[in-house]
């Protein structure tokens, strides 16, 4: 706490002579100034002082060529968290960069980089007179799902073997593309084993046997206490029955 003399004091100065208040006044604001300017505007006057680089070209490297190139200019990377598939450049090679080449930036500016997980485009793989079981573990061993499987006649692949696919071989897909399975079903009019559908929604029924290369005939409903609604309770020829292919399928459906 002041002392009662001394305040008297300075109150009557700044009385008698305000010119005391004001330079005490500017002082203060001319120090707030020289803050302000040795804090913010300095540094900025610093950076713009500071020569801008040529961002280096980083795609098409791989993650540690990047970063040695990306140091030896200049700048830092960083690495996206997730890589993307790409159409131009192989897996575990940078497929983007930001900012991009040739772009001016400051001297220690990150460079934000993707790496490529794969063109994500496969080949089919050649599936003529295999197996349909031999089909399936190609496909999958490839990359794809199986589709449909069709049986269609044909004189030069034995029963059961495949004679195409869609998309064909040899053609590009996506990964988890699926592809559909075309077995012979021996020569025109030879006979086809009808696979059992009982126990499947219609729709499901349908697909089956259109895809073994049969008909569906006459669909029926019945009422059945101890099968849900829409199940197919019933085919008729049964199941196992050897069959030309194309001929028609009687089902029986729960109401």
């Amino acid at each position: 706490m002041a002392e009662p003399g001394k305040e008297n004091f300075i109150h009557r100065i700044l009385r008698t002579k305000p010119w005391v208040y004001a330079l005490l006044l500017l002082v203060l604001v001319l120090l707030l100034l020289a803050l302000v300017f040795d804090k913010i505007a300095m540094p900025i006057v610093a950076r713009s002082g500071v020569q801008e680089l040529a961002v280096p070209k980083l795609e098409g490297l791989d993650s540690v060529s990047a970063i040695r190139q990306a140091e030896e200019a200049g700048f830092h990377v960083a690495f996206a968290e997730s890589r993307e598939y790409s159409k131009a450049y192989d897996a575990d090679l940078v497929m983007r960069q930001n900012p991009p080449e040739g772009q001016l930036s400051k001297p220690g500016r990150t460079i934000q980089l993707t790496i490529s997980d794969g063109k994500n485009q496969l080949t089919i793989p050649d599936l003529l007179n295999k197996n349909g079981e031999e089909a399936t573990e190609a496909l999958e061993s490839a990359g794809f799902v199986v589709g449909l499987t069709f049986f269609t006649p044909h004189v030069n692949f034995a029963k059961g073997k495949v004679v195409r696919t869609n998309p064909s071989e040899g053609s590009l897909a996506r990964k988890g593309d699926t592809v559909d399975v075309f077995l012979s079903s021996g020569p025109k009019g030879a006979k086809v084993d009808l696979p059992s559908v009982t126990g499947l929604r219609l729709e499901a029924a349908a697909a089956n046997l259109r895809a073994a290369g049969f008909v569906v005939g006459k669909t029926e409903y019945r009422k059945k206490a101890d099968s849900p609604s829409g199940i197919v309770v019933e085919q008729k020829p049964e199941a196992e029955t050897s069959l030309p292919a194309g001929a028609r399928v009687n089902l029986v459906v729960s109401e």
